[in-house]
């Protein structure tokens, strides 16, 4: 087998839900295609990578435009945020807790919330202990309070932000309720009994809100394919 053909299966196995066989389906592909195709594919690739970045406060991938990027800059205090983190007619003390961005986009467009959201970054496959610096508000001042986990992407890759999102709950303090979105599994639910465990300092200390969605989503189901009443149920139903 040619070693190209081999590299190029390598790099599309590091992408999500993509095994052996899929990879080389791609490849070869992409090889029945003509010249032209394949430099446009790449000539895409590259302009996402150049042109998207990601929110400073919920981790969204969004193109940043000439006008949003001067605008942006014009003073260095002002951070990079989606269209979602600028609408200030947005009820800024909820935050809803999303493994991906698909299911930010899935949950928006069925219309039920109105708050803020966080993007973990995936599910977790598998927990790093990290210490946190103390803090002087007393939130992380003992114990294992003071050790949060990175976790690790089930897909491999970027690391999940459980670091920032104790950072950001701790900073805002406008934020009365956070709503865990995540899949009906066994990640899903890791992924929620950690989340409760390293935001529990907040409960105790400012009485916030920790939810979960609700009736809707059956066992195994993802956020991802649920559809717009599913969505609706399982986020009236919270608890």
């Amino acid at each position: 087998m040619s070693n190209t053909i081999e590299q190029l299966a390598s790099a599309f196995q590091k992408l999500p839900g993509v095994g052996p066989r899929q990879a080389k389906r791609f490849v070869f592909a992409i090889l029945e295609k003509d010249l032209e195709y394949a430099k446009t594919l790449s000539s895409f690739i590259w302009e996402a990578r150049n042109k998207i970045v990601r929110c400073a406060a919920c981790f969204y991938a969004f193109e940043l435009h000439n006008s949003d990027f001067q605008r942006q800059n014009s003073n260095v205090k002002t951070l990079r945020l989606c269209s979602v983190c600028q609408n200030a007619s947005r009820d800024n003390s909820l935050l809803l807790i999303v493994q991906k961005e698909i299911d930010l986009e899935n949950i928006e467009k069925s219309r039920c919330y109105d708050g803020k959201y966080f993007i973990l970054g995936g599910a977790i496959f598998l927990l790093n202990p990290i210490k946190l610096p103390r803090s002087k508000a007393g939130l992380s001042d003992c114990g294992d309070k003071n050790q949060i986990s990175s976790g690790i992407n089930k897909n491999g890759g970027d690391k999940i932000r459980m670091r920032e999102l104790f950072e950001r709950v701790k900073n805002d303090k406008n934020i009365k309720e956070v709503i865990l979105a995540m899949n009906a599994d066994r990640e899903g639910e890791t992924a929620g009994l950690y989340i409760n465990k390293i935001l529990e300092p907040f409960v105790q200390q400012r009485a916030l809100k920790i939810t979960r969605f609700g009736k809707g989503l059956s066992s195994g189901a993802e956020i991802e394919y649920a559809d717009k009443d599913t969505i609706q149920n399982a986020f009236q139903n919270r608890r």
